[in-house]
């Protein structure tokens, strides 16, 4: 072993490959280079800082190499002789769990050999760890060529916490069951601690597998099963969003791009595809749209062109064979019959390109196509949007991938309907580039947020315990914050209700540019998890818009939009928005009019129309024109009968509904019998909110101002710290809760 190799690792990762290439030398050396990926920038730092370890396969049949260091790693080279690369990785890993986890895409093949194959070297991977594991160390095990490796690392050393993530979808089980070895499988994986999903459709149908195979018992995302407690979860992969912005903007890059337009004869449009060359991945589909479009010489294609990159993968499989023969005669096709001498209509590319050229690409892309029949997350659709620093672009992405569920702004598609696909792609081609611009602030909002340093922290968090979590988070809160979080944490049934603007996310210039905390976020959506537990969003925005500011699945919340005119009604039922009768219509249609009057000669004053009122945006104006606008409106529209007055920060709000924060925080305590409440915001508008919170309740403040609220806190920032702790704590408590309940029951 290299001297400089660590002996044991409080860290260690366990994936199929290693994040280096290896290069061989004339005199036996060899010298290891980082190969690019968002998993190993994630954990590279962390990996470093704990003096970490990897383990993992080189790539490359019967290459046998001794422990080294590489970047501050410490790499243990895992061996694999031809015969297991055939059985283990090409075999049972590749024809057998592939295409079943991907929705039977394709057919399984189910060879014994294949899996006896797979258990030994999965025991290879787990003895390996074993030896390298320091007492109580941290495994991250990873993928789905490894899915038995907890459980056997369990047997070896149960002394080390063990996590799990499964990269690509994992399946339902009217198709898992098809797997002969599905109890071992599913065995596998609870020997972790935690089990990560992309998604949580993912977890859930995990969860069922291992209640029914297995009769695991438990509720939510904790399962109990041999003594133990093993959570499940889906924690969404992203990549490095920040480096791939500053690469797509970096001198280099930007020359080779306007180079390739050139190249590519200065096209009107360029539609680009990246993919890893797999027949999950919907290349076809793309393909046959585009020729569809250009067989009836649709004007959105002319003067454009494709360019199809498909990365060289598994291409001893026979399946690959084929589908590489079927692109290939596909894109040949399509030349024959559109292109011309010099000007090909489709430019296809069978290579791996260098990060910076792939960049380039993504740059020159005037519409991005991400069609996989089934993916768990996709990180091409993420990499482009990144790479969109001018704002530019249109992503065109299947609903069948991971990433549909985080980039809903992107234009989704069946990748089975080729007529949808076709209608999609001539819709892309001719957006405006208003709209184009709109959709793309958006998703570059989501994943410049959601960046694969933050997917890390959270599932390492996850995995080490909450105890580190808490008073990590704790740290941030004044005492009496605490305190009370603490006692309303023991309730049995609470409702947590947040604004939006100064609470979740920081006040900004453009409303439209709000973002969430996605810490508060994440708090939010493990809080809906726990029984008991309510959450809602009370917010003065417009209910049409809070999906888009918020974004990701918000099917677990209950939002309340414009200040409770929209989402409760006062009895307390659901509703989209308010009836308004024939006289508040009118009275609606004068109230904008008269407000548009009055701002009209002043541009830096934005109306917002709302469906029972019209908001009057302040911020960012010049003190005269907002001094002049207000006394305007003082004098004028907010004198009206009929017409109801709210004023915030920078904000003036009028409506023809008499709703404000507090009735629709009522209306909700009401529907959901809350037995307590906490209220968090940090406007004016916020004080009727607070005015009704008893004392079982708990009022917080964010930021500076009078308030009726019991306790404050400073800012948005600190918001996601005080969620993240009544996370912990309401968790803690609905245990104990569930265990007073299980001995009464008993008694």
């Amino acid at each position: 072993m290299s001297p400089e190799v660590n002996d044991q690792a409080a860290m260690v990762v366990v994936a199929n490959r290693l994040p280096f290439d290896f290069e061989m030398h004339a005199d036996g050396t060899t010298t290891a280079k980082q190969s690019p990926g968002g998993l190993v920038t994630a954990l590279e730092p962390i990996l470093s800082r704990r003096e970490g370890a990897w383990i993992g396969w080189t790539g490359a049949a019967d290459l046998e190499l001794e422990p080294q260091k590489a970047d501050n790693l410490s790499l243990y080279p895992i061996m694999l002789t031809a015969a297991e690369v055939k059985d283990y990785y090409e075999g049972f890993s590749n024809a057998t769990l592939w295409p079943l986890y991907h929705d039977a895409v394709a057919e399984s093949h189910y060879d014994r050999a294949w899996w006896h194959t797979y258990v030994a070297v999965n025991q290879r991977f787990a003895e390996s760890a074993a030896q390298v594991a320091a007492p109580g160390a941290t495994v991250w095990v990873h993928d789905y060529q490894l899915q038995l490796v907890p459980a056997m690392l369990r047997e070896l050393r149960p002394d080390v916490q063990i996590g799990f993530f499964l990269h690509i979808p994992f399946p339902p089980g009217e198709l898992f069951n098809r797997l002969p070895w599905r109890r071992q499988i599913v065995a596998g994986l609870m020997g972790a601690d935690l089990i990560g999903f992309q998604l949580p459709g993912g977890a859930k149908n995990f969860v069922r597998l291992a209640r029914t195979l297995l009769d695991a018992d438990g509720k939510g995302h904790h399962l109990r099963y041999e003594g133990r407690t093993v959570k499940v979860d889906s924690f969404p992969i992203s990549i490095d969003s920040a480096g791939l912005s500053r690469l797509a903007a970096s001198p280099v890059v930007v020359a080779q791009a306007q180079k390739l337009r050139a190249e590519l004869g200065n096209p009107r449009k360029i539609i680009l595809g990246v993919d890893r060359l797999d027949y999950t991945k919907g290349i076809n589909v793309r393909l046959a749209a585009f020729a569809e479009l250009l067989e009836t010489r649709d004007p959105s294609v002319d003067g454009a062109v494709m360019v199809q990159i498909a990365t060289p993968s598994r291409e001893r499989l026979d399946s690959y064979i084929r589908m590489r023969e079927e692109i290939e005669r596909q894109v040949g096709a399509i030349n024959g019959n559109y292109g011309r001498i010099g000007s090909p209509v489709v430019h296809y590319l069978h290579q791996s390109l260098p990060r910076d050229e792939l960049s380039a690409f993504y740059v020159i892309a005037d519409v991005m196509t991400v069609t996989p029949l089934r993916d768990g997350m996709n990180l091409v659709a993420k990499e482009y949007v990144a790479s969109r620093v001018d704002g530019g672009g249109v992503l065109l992405l299947s609903e069948f991938t991971g990433a549909a569920h985080e980039l809903k702004s992107a234009l989704m598609v069946n990748p089975y309907d080729t007529d949808g696909v076709k209608d999609s792609l001539r819709e892309a081609l001719t957006m405006s580039d208003s709209e184009a611009g709109r959709r793309m602030r958006l998703m570059r909002r989501q994943v410049l947020a959601h960046d694969v340093d933050r997917w890390a922290e959270r599932y390492l968090s996850a995995l080490e315990g909450s105890r580190n979590v808490l008073a990590k988070n704790a740290a941030h809160l004044p005492a009496d914050v605490l305190l009370s979080v603490e006692a309303i944490a023991d309730t049995p049934r609470l409702l947590v209700a947040v604004d939006f603007d100064g609470t979740l996310a920081p006040i900004v210039d453009d409303p439209a540019m709000a973002a969430p905390n996605p810490d508060s976020m994440v708090a939010l959506h493990s809080l809906a998890a726990i029984a008991g537990t309510e959450v809602a969003i009370i917010s003065g925005r417009a209910m049409a818009v809070l999906p888009e500011l918020l974004g990701g699945d918000l099917s677990a919340f209950h939002l309340v939009g414009s200040h409770g005119a929209e989402g409760v009604a006062a009895a307390g039922s659901t509703r989209g928005s308010e009836i308004l009768t024939p006289a508040a219509s009118q009275r609606l249609v004068q109230l904008r009019r008269e407000l548009q009057e009055l701002t009209a000669e002043f541009a830096d004053i934005r109306l917002e129309m709302k469906p029972a009122g019209v908001a009057v945006h302040l911020r960012g104006s010049d003190d005269r024109h907002a001094e002049a606008v207000t006394a305007n409106i003082e004098l004028g529209p907010a004198t009206w009968p009929g017409v109801h007055v709210l004023r915030g920060k920078k904000v003036i709000e009028l409506t023809v509904i008499g709703a404000d924060k507090g009735q629709a925080l009522d209306a909700l305590r009401r529907r959901f019998r809350a037995t307590a409440v906490i209220f968090i915001g940090d406007d004016i508008t916020d004080e009727h909110a607070f005015a009704t919170l008893g004392g079982s309740d708990l009022g917080v403040k964010v930021g500076p101002g009078t308030t009726t609220a019991r306790t404050r806190i400073d800012s948005p920032e600190t918001v996601a710290h005080l969620l993240t702790v009544l996370h912990i704590v309401r968790e803690q408590a609905s245990h104990r809760l569930a265990a007073g309940f299980a001995t009464g029951s008993a008694g």
